[in-house]
Formats: structure tokens, sequence, C-alpha cells
């Protein structure tokens, strides 16, 4: 009997071993599996070779290497060589160019006094040869308001924010609009009249379609930022191709009413007391200074005009011991929201000083204020017309992220 165990055990052994034997060899002889097409089209990207960096043109290798350049004076210098030895250089750079050859005189106003000055009087030169779509007066007021922008408080400040004033002729304000409008006017009956023949002219029936002229290559799209301390221009990515829409059609200009255009000119003129004023106090002319400035506060102008005028009236009155204008002044600039630490400081100073001592009442001083002066529009609620047949559905909206 043990004998036959024996031989039964031996034979399972051998045929165990025979099938092992076969599967290995029939797996030794399959195809591995496909990969995925993922998988697939990772592997195509990897052998790929990678697409080289597109290189930046010629004129705005040039324009970097000048724009590049650390000192502003020779930056200036080296700018100005570009645009003569660049004249068809791309719009963007040339423009980029000459807004830099300005700002970098202006920066180096110290030891570039008078290249600045002659920047200037170009500036004004090319201004008076278009007042009939640009008053001259809007350079006189951009150039002092660059000063007083950059902390230069200058003869020549004084100089362009006075002759700005003095050229603000209501007179002649309304007279430039209304020729501004008659152009604009003028522009759109010909559109109108051009588009109207476009529309009646039928195309003749035998016509062949002529073929369409080869598209001009795109000029490249330049993106400029600040690098090291100056400006320089790279590529910009490529805009998505957008899909093509029908031209919109012409709106008729609207002639500004004479209550708009001396609300407008007032506006301006508000902002250019204010450069002037503040040009006067620094420069030591105290008292006309807060007189110009005082109008210009009272013709109320934008709210950042008014932070500007309030902070220096705040000093001033700060200096004089009023107490009750200092606290006038920075009500309107903490309503601006312009106000530092240290003007917050003095803020709560005053209050204290003109209320027994104490802060109460003070925020709610600010909301009475800020409800006065900023009026609320009218809110005309939408009345939706209900449908014939009610489907007793409801739409549930929610303004905020999970606000419902």
């Amino acid at each position: 009997m043990p004998r036959i165990l024996r031989i039964a055990s031996l034979t399972l052994a051998l045929v165990a071993a025979a099938t092992s034997w076969t599967h290995a060899q029939g797996g030794a002889g399959q195809k591995p599996p496909d990969p995925g097409p993922a998988a697939a089209a990772a592997a195509n990207d990897a052998q790929k070779p990678a697409e080289p960096a597109q290189e930046l043109p010629a004129d705005a290798q040039a324009f970097n290497a000048a724009a590049g350049e650390k000192n502003p004076l020779k930056r200036v210098e080296a700018l100005e060589t570009f645009i003569a030895d660049n004249p068809k250089a791309s719009p963007m750079l040339l423009s980029t160019a000459k807004s830099q050859i300005t700002s970098s005189a202006l920066a180096a106003f110290k030891d570039s006094r008078a290249k600045y000055l002659a920047l200037a009087e170009k500036d004004i030169a090319d201004a008076a040869k278009r007042t009939e779509t640009m008053p001259l007066y809007s350079t006189y007021n951009r150039l002092a308001s660059a000063l007083v922008t950059a902390g230069i408080f200058s003869e020549e400040g004084e100089d362009y924010a006075r002759k700005g004033l003095a050229a603000m002729d209501e007179s002649a304000y309304v007279d430039m609009r209304k020729k501004q409008y008659e152009r604009s006017l003028a522009a759109y009956e010909k559109m109108t009249a051009s588009a109207a023949g476009a529309n009646t002219e039928a195309p003749p029936a035998a016509a062949t379609p002529a073929a369409p002229a080869p598209a001009a290559p795109p000029s490249p799209n330049y993106r400029f930022a600040m690098k090291d301390g100056v400006m320089q221009a790279s590529l910009a990515t490529p805009a998505p191709p957008r899909p093509a829409t029908p031209p919109r059609p012409p709106v008729r200009p609207k002639m500004p009413t004479d209550i708009e255009m001396r609300a407008s000119l007032k506006s301006e003129r508000a902002t250019a007391l204010a450069t002037l004023g503040q040009i006067l106090m620094k420069r030591g002319k105290a008292e006309e200074g807060e007189r110009v400035l005082a109008e210009a506060y009272a013709a109320k102008p934008a709210s950042s005009t008014m932070a500007s005028i309030a902070r220096v009236l705040a000093e001033s009155a700060k200096k004089a011991g009023n107490e009750t204008l200092q606290l006038e002044y920075l009500t309107v600039l903490a309503l601006s929201g312009r106000i530092t630490a240290g003007e917050t400081k003095d803020f709560e100073a005053a209050y204290r000083k003109t209320h027994n001592g104490s802060l109460d009442g003070l925020d709610a001083m600010l909301d009475e204020r800020y409800r006065r002066e900023h009026v609320r529009f009218a809110v005309t609620p939408f009345t939706r017309t209900p449908t014939a047949k009610p489907t007793g559905r409801a739409v549930l909206a929610e303004v905020f992220p999970g606000a419902g």
C-alpha cells in the first residue's frame, strides 16, 4: 500500500511540473498589452523636440538695450538714439520709448532740468497746433501735475499751473465742445450714409469674386514690465482667435447741455487749482496757496483731489492751531479712505479736543456725514410679467456664494 501511494504522489508531481512548464512557455510567447491612448500620446509628445523660444525682433532688442540703461540721463540719450535709428519700429515700442524719455528726464530732474524743460516746451508747441481737438490748457495742467506727482515744486511747475488756469475760459471751452460735437455728428452722418449705400447696392449677377488679398503678417504684440528698475519689452502670448462679429451700427452723438459743459469745466478747474495750491504751499506762498486750495475745496472735485486738498489744508490748520478746521479736513480725508496711520491719530486727537476728550459718537458722525454727502441713486424695482400659463416653478437665486 505505501508503494502505491508513493507511485501516485510521483505521478501527480510530474503532471504539475509539466503544466507549469507549458504555461511558462505560452506566457513567454504572448504579446504585451497595448498601452492606452493617453499613454501613447504622452510618449509621442515626449519624443517630439521642444519648440524653440520665439526670438525678439531686432527693434525690440534695440529698445531693451536702450531702456536697460541704469543712468536716467544716459537712458534718455539711448532712447532718443533708438527712435532716430528705428523710425519704422513697432508703434508700441516708439510710444513707450517717448514716454520713458519724459519719465527718465523727470526722475533725474535735478541733473536734467534743461532736458526736461526742452521736452515740455516741445509738448506745448505740439499742443498749440491741435487746439481744435484738445485745449492748450490741458497740456499746461498735465505738465504741472506731473511735476507735483514727482515731488518737484519748481518755478516752472508754478508757471505751467498758472498758465493752465488762465487759459480755462468758459466761452472758449463751450465753443470748443460744440465744434467737437459738430465734427462727431458729421462723421456719424457720413458713416450712416455709407452703410445705407452699401446695403442698397446689389452685386452684379455675373461678377466674379475677386481673390482675397494676401493678409499682412500681424505685427508683434509686446508686453512691457519693470525689470531691475528699468522698462523691458517681451513678446506677449498671442490672443486666441475670436469669432467674427458683425460691426456695430454707428451711434448718434449727443450734444452736451450748457449745464453739463460748465460742470465739466468746473471739475477740471478744481483739479488745476489743487495743483497750483500745492505748489504755492511748498514754495512758501502759504497765504495765496491756502486761498487757492480753499477755492478748489469749495468746488467739491473728485474724491482723490479732495483728499489731496484736505491733507494739505489739515496740516496748515494744525500749524495754525485751528482744531475745528483741522477736524473738518481730516474728516474728509477719513471718508476718502486715504487717511494714514499718523493722520488717524491727529484725527482722533482733534475729535477729542472738540468733544470733551472722548471719542464717543465718532463713528456715528462719520456715518451721518457719509450718508449726507453721498446721495443714494433711485432704484426702480423690476416687475416681471407673469406667463400666460403658470408653471408652478420658482427660481432660487443666491447673491453671494453660501448666502442661501
